[in-house]
């Protein structure tokens, strides 16, 4: 219910009337439940997972535009187009990702909250208004700070459940400062005004907006739904005790079915909706992923969805207390973004995907001024730091991939300067082919493990052959010899003190478990064994 307050944003920017806004509330909770449903009760049709939609704020710039430039039609076109690019990157999951690495997805989170800092400071300091001549309000302020410092105390002091809640009491905080200081505005007028019970308000689509806008919502819609695969792939980790690789199957099943509620919540009136990153830290806090607590979660917001007297307590959120809700939402997605975006290790060209796309959404936001002069196709990216950063991050690392060899050979050496050698060129290749560094420590790990493991198996040299194709490190290792073995459990104390081939079982065990997956071949005279590394 908290996280409504995106859509607030969206009807308060687009200028909606107060039932527009009530009826755009009413539709996106709507489309939440039922997309929360769907995502925990049908593991054939979708993920079957506890993951639970809301707004997404990626988008916000885009639905307000389109609420300026056409109403609830704009808004549902939108939801349309997102909805029909979940379903076609679901589809086509494998050939999308590598396109969209995590340093042009942290870009994109780091930039969206650079551009919320502007107006939660407006609303902070009391300049956020229709007036003409602004004033800084020392009440507004007040207001402002004591819910940023509410939500982050909370965040950061409390523990268990009670941290949980972080935002909710940040929020009660601010809406009782706003009503001791006169900051509540029109407050009781808009929770008055607002229908005990109300059906959602069907809404048909406008296709009266500008191509190259539209081109630029893709583009973020596409990283957002690369950002959504996150949320199945950490839930399936909590889900899954064994847990060794991404499910694709399930991922796109989960993100084309989420593409299918999109298109059905623009029809209700609702605006384009994510999935809750924040709700998977609940899980992992909680240790709850039942799937039966998505379908009641699911259940809970559809019912609420038909009382918009509760939600006009969410619409009728005064500027200050949403100033603050937004300042703590741009640090938190500044921090995660850069984290994001720092994730690989750093080469030249990946220092200048994310140094240039920064350095293009800041200078779009710190001079409007050249999006004001541009042609009018042109101003609509320009005027938009996330637009401009989104795109520069997109067509940079396409660019930068060009002449990155993908497969790398090298012959062991023999002695004790093998393990520094497997070493150094893992570091060399991960930081070329852009490898996180736990990546590049579990395939280390990993590859002198196996090399001891064939030290008494081979007869001459070994060859070591590495390639990445942006999803997977795979590494090959040939030799004459013996084959190597993987057992499916540990050789006991016995049996490794005993038998003459338990050594060699507890090393392919060992190196079983080090790499994401492991197995032996045959290449003509050679023996070869293949480790997997998701990256």
């Amino acid at each position: 219910m908290v996280f409504l307050f995106y859509a607030v944003i969206i009807a308060k920017g687009a200028g909606f009337t107060p039932p527009q806004q009530q009826s755009l509330l009413v539709g996106t909770l709507l489309t939440c439940g039922i997309s929360a449903i769907l995502q925990a009760g049908s593991a054939r049709l979708s993920s079957g997972q506890l993951v639970i939609p809301l707004t997404a704020p990626a988008t916000m710039v885009f639905a307000i535009q389109a609420g300026q430039d056409a109403g609830p039609a704009g808004i549902a076109t939108l939801a349309i187009i997102g909805g029909i690019i979940q379903i076609v990157v679901g589809r086509g999951l494998t050939h999308v990702r590598p396109f969209l690495p995590p340093e042009v997805c942290g870009v994109v989170v780091a930039v969206l909250g650079i551009s919320m800092v502007p107006p939660a400071f407006d609303r902070i300091v009391g300049l956020h208004g229709d007036t003409v001549v602004q004033v800084l309000d020392p009440s507004a302020v007040i207001v402002g700070l004591l819910t940023f410092i509410g939500i982050a105390a909370s965040s950061i002091w409390f523990k268990g459940t009670p941290r949980l809640f972080s935002m909710l009491i940040g929020c009660t905080i601010g809406y009782a400062a706003a009503a001791a200081l006169g900051h509540f505005g029109h407050f009781s007028d808009v929770v008055a005004s607002a229908s005990t019970m109300a059906l959602p308000q069907l809404a048909f689509p406008s296709f009266d907006l500008k191509a190259s806008f539209l081109l630029a919502f893709v583009c973020i819609v596409v990283v957002s739904a690369i950002d959504s695969v996150g949320v199945f792939v950490s839930m399936d980790r909590l889900d899954d005790a064994a847990w060794s690789k991404p499910n694709v199957p399930q991922i796109s099943r989960g993100l084309s079915s989420h593409g299918v509620t999109n298109i059905l919540g623009s029809l209700l009136g609702g605006t384009f909706v994510g999935l809750s990153s924040s709700n998977v830290g609940l899980a992992f806090a909680t240790g709850v992923t039942s799937r039966v607590v998505g379908v009641a979660a699911g259940g809970i917001m559809i019912l609420l969805s038909f009382f918009p007297k509760v939600l006009a307590v969410v619409a009728a959120m005064p500027d200050p207390v949403l100033g603050g809700v937004l300042a703590y939402a741009a640090a938190y997605f500044i921090v995660s973004g850069s984290g994001l975006a720092l994730a690989r290790m750093m080469s030249a060209r990946r220092m200048l995907v994310v140094g240039v796309s920064f350095a293009g959404g800041i200078a779009a936001q710190a001079t409007p001024e050249i999006a004001a002069q541009a042609p009018e196709a042109l101003a609509i990216v320009l005027e938009s730091p996330l637009i401009v950063a989104a795109l520069l991050a997109i067509a940079i690392n396409a660019i930068m991939r060009i002449g990155i060899a993908r497969t790398e050979r090298i012959v062991v050496d023999e002695g004790t300067g093998r393990h520094d050698q497997i070493a150094d060129k893992l570091d060399e290749w991960g930081e070329v082919w852009g490898l996180s560094r736990a990546t590049v420590m579990q395939a280390t790990a990993a590859m002198n493990q196996l090399i001891e493991a064939i030290a008494d198996l081979k007869d001459g040299d070994a060859i070591l052959e590495a390639r990445h194709d942006d999803v997977n490190l795979d590494i090959r290792i040939l030799y004459k010899g013996k084959p190597m073995v993987f057992p499916d459990k540990a050789p006991s104390a016995d049996e490794l003190m005993n038998d003459p081939d338990g050594v060699s079982r507890m090393a392919g065990w060992l190196v079983r478990h080090l790499a994401d997956r492991a197995a032996a071949f045959v290449d003509g005279d050679q023996q070869g064994v293949t480790l997997r590394f998701e990256s």
